[in-house]
């Protein structure tokens, strides 16, 4: 797997994105007096590491602090590139570390299970980090892009790192383990810290605003809902593409609709077995 990290460029006073490939992926620093924290960890430990050494570079004081937004591989998998740094991230990081979907994950990217390593500070809801003279919150405002999603939110200067939770470069992204009906719930918890000035960084693309969000978090809404309102009616999945209007493109709508129809099932809505609305 070729890796690579453009250089940190600044967004707001002491913070920086840079972005690391393959997965273009937003690799957040935040710079204090005494240290710095990065935000997600890039696909590999020798990317970590070389995470490591450019955000120390960029920062000018050394690294005491890293974030892992999710347990998805372009943002986990170089955690073993910071050794020896305090490592925070919800407690499924370590969770997954034991499951057969990151195995099966890892040796896609190439990358051996034993290579990888668990945050050194799980945690379930918040943590706050003390960068000397500013802080970083760390909150986990419910599921959505995945089961352990966290925002690190820079109260002095505005910025809100959102991981996934929120996309600029293309769609969100429904994989087989987000949560869609509770995801909009989920942005809801950032929605309720910014305002028109705040700078969002999504996990992937570039810096957006409150009303990108707010759109963003209606388009997830409204596909949940139609695709509820589908079930309800005794619509099938094979059958739901054809009958509903989407706000995301087609390709999006039928990697989302078998999750979300799964998801329905588990909550009792079986449309084989509902009378259709007339």
């Amino acid at each position: 797997m070729q890796t690579s990290l453009a250089a940190f460029e600044p967004i707001a006073d002491h913070v920086f994105v840079a972005v690391a490939e393959p997965a273009s992926v937003n690799i957040g620093l935040v710079v204090g007096r005494d240290a710095a924290l990065v935000i997600d960890t890039g696909s590999s430990p020798a990317q970590g590491a070389a995470i490591r050494r450019a955000a120390e570079a960029a920062a000018g004081v050394p690294v005491r602090a890293v974030l892992v937004t999710h347990w998805h591989w372009d943002h986990f998998f170089g955690l073993a590139g910071f050794d020896g740094v305090p490592s925070y991230g919800h407690r499924t990081l370590t969770d997954w570390l034991r499951s057969d979907g990151l195995a099966a994950s890892a040796a896609e990217a190439g990358v051996p299970v034993t290579a990888l390593t668990a945050p050194t500070h799980p945690f379930t809801l918040a943590r706050v980090i003390d960068l000397g003279d500013r802080r970083v919150e760390l909150v986990h405002f419910g599921r959505g892009h995945s089961d352990g999603d966290t925002v690190a939110v820079v109260p002095d200067a505005d910025v809100i790192f959102a991981g996934d939770l929120l996309e600029e470069s293309g769609p969100p992204a429904f994989g087989p383990d987000c949560y869609p009906k509770e995801w909009p719930s989920a942005v809801d918890g950032i929605l309720g810290l910014v305002n028109e000035h705040t700078i969002l960084v999504p996990g992937h693309g570039r810096t957006i605003d409150r009303m990108y969000a707010f759109d963003q978090r209606a388009r997830i809404s409204g596909l949940y809902g139609q695709a509820e309102h589908l079930a309800r009616r005794g619509v099938k999945l094979a059958d739901a593409y054809a009958a509903g209007e989407w706000p995301f493109p087609e390709e999006v709508v039928h990697e989302a609709l078998p999750i979300i129809y799964e998801q329905l099932a588990a909550d009792g809505i079986h449309p084989g077995r509902t009378i259709p609305l007339l």
